[in-house]
């Protein structure tokens, strides 16, 4: 049976149903499936089948660490697909996947491209639409620098501060990016497989994810 590699890098420890892709029978189909919850609190379970390849990804990492197949995974900046598996607190890397999924649910088109359900672009500070599937990292307090946080080894959870790989100056720019839209508290945000970036906002209209811009690979943290 194939051996997987553990992942190191930035895993989603504790997202939401809606913040991770899934591999589900759906009409005894495996598809890869999301969560969409809207704004106007209905819940929608969109699939498709036109990814066999991930599925097959997805699917070989879960039946060779637990045994069993489907569940979450999910696709990094770099395309990376990561895996989580019963039965144990490591996540695995199941190769590499660039191929953009898409979700067509009642005439809608849902995506993590930076676009509205019509197809037009977002702006930064508009309202995210796409899926809240991504990876999560921090902005801290100040809104100077960018971090996450991972296990090198049982019992041991490490912080890697951006300005720590690519300097203080070019990291606070980056950060103050994030800042412009979350504010000097910092708090969570996204990026996803398209390097969009999007947030969680409190606005005086309730909770709000809310587009940033695009992610630039050369000033952020290495591929692991």
């Amino acid at each position: 049976m194939a051996k997987f590699e553990v992942f190191k890098g930035n895993c989603p420890k504790s997202v939401s149903k809606d913040a991770k892709y899934s591999v589900r029978l759906v009409d005894g189909k495996p598809k890869v499936t999301i969560v969409y919850e809207t704004d106007e609190g209905e819940r929608w379970y969109p699939s498709t089948d036109a990814h066999p390849r991930l599925v097959e990804m997805v699917n070989n990492v879960k039946i060779s660490v637990s045994g069993k197949p489907y569940g979450a995974f999910y696709i990094n900046e770099f395309h990376q697909v990561i895996v989580p598996a019963v039965g144990t607190i490591e996540y695995y890397l199941a190769g590499e996947y660039s191929e953009s999924i898409r979700f067509e649910f009642e005439g809608k088109i849902i995506s993590g491209e930076p676009k509205d359900f019509d197809g037009r672009p977002l702006e930064p500070g508009d309202v995210w639409v796409g899926p809240r599937a991504g990876i999560p990292y921090i902005l801290e307090a100040g809104g100077d620098d960018i971090r996450y946080e991972y296990s090198p080894r049982p019992f041991v959870e490490k912080r890697v501060r951006l300005s720590s790989v690519i300097g203080k100056e070019r990291a606070a720019s980056v950060a103050h990016m994030i800042r412009g839209v979350k504010g000097f508290a910092g708090g969570r945000f996204y990026v996803n497989e398209f390097r969009a970036i999007f947030a969680p906002v409190n606005r005086a209209d309730g909770l709000k994810y809310i587009y940033i811009g695009q992610l630039d690979l050369n000033d952020w943290f290495p591929k692991q």
